[in-house]
């Protein structure tokens, strides 16, 4: 979304107003609905403050959700958020009212507040106002977001603590090896004593060097892949995602979490199951998850088995949903696919970490003993000698 500052010619005289739309037009338009439209200019967006935290995002959905489930309408409750709280939750609440009164709905409002909302917590959301329940979506997508993100708070920082240990032993290894280990042998009081003998230290440090370096390759690849690979080319990368075991559940089971939530809620709700997988392919992320639902609705438009299409999903998860007998069955299972997805990202992010400090704090032990054999060792060979 762009930001444009727009001088419209309203019954009061000229107003200057703030209008939030993908381009020119759809800015004129929407300002057009309070007068005659007199110019237009695009703002460049130098908002760089942060947004509402986790617990902020909480409160603001789960109050909002329990004045819309009350009947207010969306507008009224966000104009009572924003006078009766201050901060980050009264500028959101204040914003979002503006993208309203242009015409937005609420679930596009939310979608288009990246500042503010997660992209899955927004899917969520656009998930459970398409099924219909707009209170619901608000209250479970808060609930899903405060459950994820008191796991990967804790675990993103033990994550990333071992990332950073792991590199520290790499980097110690090396110094090792190839600086302060040469600096102590080749010295003339220890290069020519046949007492001194770090043959197989030297040789398992060379070694570690090169297991280390290629386990760092590996780990620089899988986060490239992850990360700026999937915004380059996301189905190749999501293919290549899932022929690795485990990293996949930690980077696609949310999406797919998500994309299943989003099609069990619209089954539920009554439509025909090709519009359903139109609107759920439409409005997921690029990706194979996607990919897979414009695969099952060609499926479907050739009178095939929809489920079958689902390539992403395990062979087990496809016969499941290929047995469904109706709508109800189909969108029972369909919900059950998505909490599983959701149970495995959560049980892979809480095993993920200790892993990964055990593994760093072996290759630190590691670093520490190869410093060891290949400093002190020496100097301590020559005292025996002596």
């Amino acid at each position: 979304m762009a930001l444009y500052i727009v001088k419209v010619m309203t019954e009061d005289g000229i107003r200057t107003t703030r209008v939030e739309a993908p381009d020119d037009s759809s800015a004129e338009r929407i300002a057009s609905r309070k007068g005659t439209v007199l110019s237009k200019k695009r703002q460049m967006k130098t908002d760089l403050s942060r947004g509402m935290s986790s617990s902020d995002r909480n409160t603001f959905m789960l109050r909002l959700a329990a004045m819309v489930g009350s009947k207010v309408p969306a507008s009224s409750a966000l104009k009572l958020l924003s006078e009766t709280f201050s901060g980050k939750i009264k500028q959101c609440a204040t914003q979002m009212g503006e993208r309203i009164a242009q015409g937005m709905s609420l679930a596009d409002a939310i979608a288009a507040d990246t500042k503010n909302f997660p992209p899955a917590t927004a899917a969520l959301v656009k998930a459970g106002v398409a099924g219909g329940e707009t209170s619901k979506a608000l209250r479970e997508a808060a609930e899903f977001e405060y459950m994820i993100t008191g796991i990967q708070k804790g675990a993103m920082k033990d994550i990333a603590a071992a990332v950073g240990t792991f590199f520290i032993a790499f980097g110690l290894m090396i110094m090792t090896v190839y600086y302060l280990g040469p600096t102590v042998t080749e010295n003339p009081i220890f290069k020519n004593n046949p007492n001194i003998d770090v043959y197989w230290p030297k040789l398992l440090g060379v070694i570690l060097v090169w297991v280390m370096g290629f386990k760092a390759l590996l780990f620089m690849i899988f986060f490239w892949i992850g990360t700026a690979g999937r915004l380059i080319s996301p189905d190749q990368a999501d293919k290549l995602i899932l022929r690795i075991p485990y990293y996949k559940d930690l980077v696609l089971s949310r999406n797919s979490y998500v994309v299943l939530y989003k099609l069990s809620l619209l089954v539920n709700s009554g439509i025909r199951i090709e519009e359903c997988l139109a609107l759920t392919a439409d409005g997921s992320p690029k990706g194979a998850m996607r990919t897979d639902m414009y695969r099952a609705l060609g499926f479907i438009r050739q009178g095939k088995n929809w489920s079958n299409g689902m390539e992403t999903l395990h062979p087990t998860d496809r016969a499941a949903l290929s047995c469904s007998t109706d709508r109800d069955d189909t969108a029972r299972t369909l919900d059950m696919l998505a909490s599983q997805y959701r149970d495995l990202y959560m049980s892979r992010i809480k095993s993920f970490a200790p892993v990964m400090q055990t593994m760093a704090a072996l290759y630190m032990s590691i670093a520490g003993a190869e410093m060891f054999f290949l400093t002190m060792l020496p100097m301590l060979q020559f005292s025996a000698s002596v």
